[in-house]
């Protein structure tokens, strides 16, 4: 029967990075600092462990003085994935809503995985404006594994979906999935925060607005949601 079907959910924590909230909110907040939270998806199926982003990893020495990691016991990726009796090479495919360097700090160590981003995305992230540099981290992205470019919507399995979702950078995708007549809706940084959602409040860092707000439209008229923010340091569980 369709409802035996194996499907867990589990939120993750790689910790918290510091930053300007108004990073997160167009216009908002500037000069207040926030605990972002960084918060992979663990999806498993009966075929298959998949990760939706990877979270940030280990920076680079040069990028350490810009941005300030903070993790308690327990947090990062490998310790998460040790609480479900998993370890990094068990993970079987990765979905990175888009390739800036909080989202795809861990590629690097899912050697057994294949990667799945949209093509555009993946070629601006060896070559972007210089208004989003900073937000790509090479070592983080041009690794040796197996990536997978899509062009738009993509079934994964008949119980999940990318759909693109551009605006926050070229090719940014989010992640749909149904389980227990819910839709499971993981933002990636269309919504960092609960209030881009409810609020229909652009994130501060943009490739374009006007896109940034379509997509937010295209998530706020998905049915029976429940939405997933990417850096909401007050969600921190699905319950």
């Amino acid at each position: 029967m369709r409802g035996m079907v194996k499907l867990e959910l589990h939120l993750l924590s790689d910790g918290y990075f510091t930053l300007d909230k108004s990073l997160l909110v167009y216009t908002k907040y500037q000069g207040q600092l926030y605990e972002a939270a960084l918060k992979p998806l663990l999806v498993i199926t009966e075929e298959d462990k998949i990760l939706i982003d990877t979270g940030v990893g280990e920076l680079p020495e040069k990028h350490r003085k810009f941005h300030i990691i903070k993790r308690e016991p327990g947090q990062g990726l490998r310790a998460q994935l040790q609480k479900h009796d998993l370890k990094l090479e068990d993970i079987d495919i990765v979905i990175n809503t888009h390739l800036h360097f909080d989202h795809c700090g861990n590629n690097m160590f899912l050697l057994n995985a294949k990667f799945y981003v949209q093509g555009d995305e993946l070629r601006y992230a060896y070559a972007p404006d210089r208004f989003q540099k900073a937000a790509y981290i090479r070592e983080f992205f041009d690794v040796p594994i197996e990536y997978v470019p899509l062009h738009g919507k993509y079934r994964v399995t008949d119980d999940i979906i990318i759909i693109r979702t551009p605006g926050h950078s070229i090719g940014h995708q989010s992640v749909i999935i149904r389980k227990d007549e819910r839709n499971y809706v993981y933002c990636g940084d269309v919504a960092p925060l609960r209030e881009n959602l409810e609020k229909r409040n652009i994130p501060g860092v943009l490739y374009r607005s006007d896109q940034a707000l379509k997509s937010i439209d295209n998530l706020r008229s998905i049915k029976d949601a429940v939405y997933i923010y990417s850096h909401d340091n007050e969600q921190l569980t699905l319950v």
